[in-house]
């Protein structure tokens, strides 16, 4: 058997990086580079020096256990001792799926999986290939977390709308903005703001002319929107839905974009 240390160094290095990125990113931990690398280190160091010491299974095992606490402790900012358990209990999940992933792939392609686990790098597997499937599985997972924290933020103020205007009907999605706080002050209304590409659509549906016009401070200066009246406004809020007639839909020059709706919605409008 053939062990290259510059190959098992970089290797770990890279895998550990990786995979304490990926629990602190998903439990939301504060950290920095540095204080990956350095964690990243720790373990890369332990996990070469300890293959030269004639050490049992069962001392193996502790060393492990305690090298992943101060991994952990190492790699991120805690608030609190329940969110480093988390981010703990993340790192080791992350581990163990890795390791199980490459062990399904390796025996899928009839590959010794054991020697390539000891750092025998005359595998017939190219160097690397361990970093790239975890690298992939990192991917995966941080954009699911991107996802998560996207639906528990945007989800409770996320609503479907149907906007009617000359008895055509659009459906979008809304979001309820906090910080939208337009009024029209000739009639006392709220305002709702539609995104350009909307206001294309509904323009095209037959929507009249604007009704009056607006100013309003923003971060770069004052800035000028259009109001126009539509017939309807509903909105979906589960098995209810809200109806309101003569809404004014606001355009701004600078429209925005979003994804994810199409419509701010007052909070006033409730």
């Amino acid at each position: 058997m053939t062990v290259y240390i510059e190959y098992a160094f970089i290797d770990n290095m890279i895998i550990n990086y990786i995979l304490l990125k990926t629990a602190t990113r998903f439990a939301l931990v504060k950290t920095k580079f540095l204080w990956l690398l350095s964690s990243a280190l720790v373990g890369t160091a332990v996990a070469i020096i300890t293959p030269l010491f004639s050490l049992g299974n069962f001392y193996l095992i502790i060393i492990k256990i305690a090298l992943a606490f101060l991994m952990v402790a190492l790699a991120g900012k805690f608030i609190s001792v329940k969110k480093y358990l988390f981010t703990l209990i993340l790192f080791l999940l992350f581990t163990f799926a890795s390791g199980g992933l490459i062990i399904a792939l390796f025996s899928f392609l009839n590959v010794d999986y054991e020697s390539y686990f000891i750092l025998n790098y005359d595998s017939v597997m190219p160097i690397g290939v361990t970093v790239l499937i975890i690298y992939i599985l990192s991917s995966m997972l941080l954009k699911l977390s991107a996802y998560i924290v996207k639906e528990r933020d945007l989800r409770p103020f996320l609503r479907t709308c149907v906007l009617i205007i000359n008895k055509k009907r659009y459906r979008v999605k809304g979001f309820i903005d906090s910080g939208n706080g337009l009024y029209d002050f000739r009639s006392g209304l709220p305002v709702a703001v539609c995104s350009t590409a909307l206001f294309n659509k509904v323009k095209g549906g037959g929507i009249k002319k604007a009704v009056s016009t607006i100013t309003f401070d923003t971060v770069s200066g004052r800035a000028e929107m259009q109001l126009y009246v539509i017939d309807k406004l509903l909105i979906y809020n589960g098995v209810t839905v809200n109806i309101f007639n003569n809404v004014l839909l606001g355009k701004s020059k600078t429209g925005f974009f979003n994804p994810d709706y199409d419509l701010l919605l007052p909070p006033a409008i409730f």
